[in-house]
């Protein structure tokens, strides 16, 4: 009988002792967890915003040991960016480099506010991470349970015409044109306080707008989409500076908490950095395209940065009280305190 509580004993020491064990695979083997990152963009595969993509990729899959992946969505393929962005919410679609939609908080559209900043100096104080409007970007964010990482910049825009403006210099003097804008007030009363006579039309129908006399003049790209869309038709571009191209870094907050802390700050780094390093490659790629546009006929005309300042003083004191509805007055006034 002793024998037999020994070895009765002894069998359930082995089964406590591979129990352990499996409870240990097991807890390893969640540790050891494939995270794949599900990352939609607007972006088609030779712009600057893919490559960003690419870079982000790379990074995150060197970064965690391959713990964390990463595939990559472009060109809308999972929806425009106001689906995208409701899909990210929801958790369906992780992550997203996109225009925001402002239909949800329409102070989500600040980044397009006419003149936000007149030059590249500027421009990279604003979008710095932990800067004046990034820290309210991720909180209006946070409430719709999303994380906000950076604004990815894309270019200054400036107007396309296929006629010399007049008083080209002077903000608030009659431009003699039509000029086609985006369907939304950061663009419309941007393009009036400066002196042009404005309409709304889809982009897509801008090129034929121009082409038949309808408008003379289209505002909405920076120098890239000047030269890809509508280089053999436009005859002078103007860098005006009064918007800013940009798009955002996002991801479902749920899913970026999931991922362990150690992977987490290599995703966020990763997105984060790329952001704001984009700024600078933006600068290269305005040069860049403005030159190529010189290169097929299209006469480029600098305002001196004495020039933007005056545009930009007088733009923000005339059209920025106008957003004040949609924008609240509390956060131009906070980002008026940042100048």
């Amino acid at each position: 009988m002793k024998k037999l509580f020994v070895m009765f004993f002894a069998l359930l020491s082995l089964v406590a002792l591979a129990a352990c064990n499996g409870d240990g695979d097991k807890k390893e083997s969640a540790e050891n967890k494939v995270v794949t990152i599900k990352l939609a963009t607007q972006h088609p595969l030779e712009h600057m915003g893919h490559k960003a993509a690419l870079r982000i990729k790379e990074r995150i899959e060197k970064g965690t040991e391959g713990r964390v992946l990463v595939k990559i969505f472009p060109a809308n393929q999972l929806g425009d960016a106001s689906q995208i962005y409701d899909e990210v919410i929801r958790g369906s679609i992780d992550a997203a480099h996109i225009t925001i939609p402002d239909a949800l908080d329409s102070r989500l559209g600040i980044g397009f506010l006419p003149y936000i900043a007149d030059d590249y100096e500027q421009i990279k104080k604003i979008y710095k991470t932990g800067a004046f409007i990034p820290t309210e970007m991720a909180k209006m964010h946070e409430k719709l349970g999303v994380k906000f990482f950076s604004y990815f910049g894309e270019g200054f825009i400036g107007v396309g015409t296929v006629k010399e403006l007049e008083n080209y210099n002077k903000p608030g003097m009659e431009k003699g044109v039509m000029c086609r804008v985006p369907g939304l007030n950061v663009f419309k009363f941007g393009a009036e306080e400066l002196g042009f006579r404005t309409t709304s039309l889809p982009y897509t129908d801008v090129y034929s707008a121009l082409q038949t006399g309808v408008v003379k003049a289209w505002s909405g790209g920076p120098p890239n989409l000047n030269y890809t869309g509508f280089r053999d038709v436009l005859k002078y571009y103007y860098q005006y500076n009064v918007n800013f191209e940009s798009t955002q870094y996002v991801m479902n907050m749920k899913t970026f908490m999931a991922i362990p802390e150690a992977d987490r700050k290599v995703v966020e780094a990763a997105f984060t950095d790329e952001g704001q390093a984009s700024f600078g490659r933006a600068e290269e790629e305005d040069q860049k395209y403005r030159k190529m546009l010189e290169d097929e006929g299209v006469k480029v005309i600098m305002l001196t940065p004495e020039e933007l300042k005056e545009c930009a003083s007088y733009v923000r004191e005339h059209a920025w009280p106008r957003l004040e509805e949609t924008l609240t007055k509390e956060l131009l006034d906070g980002l008026k305190a940042t100048y």
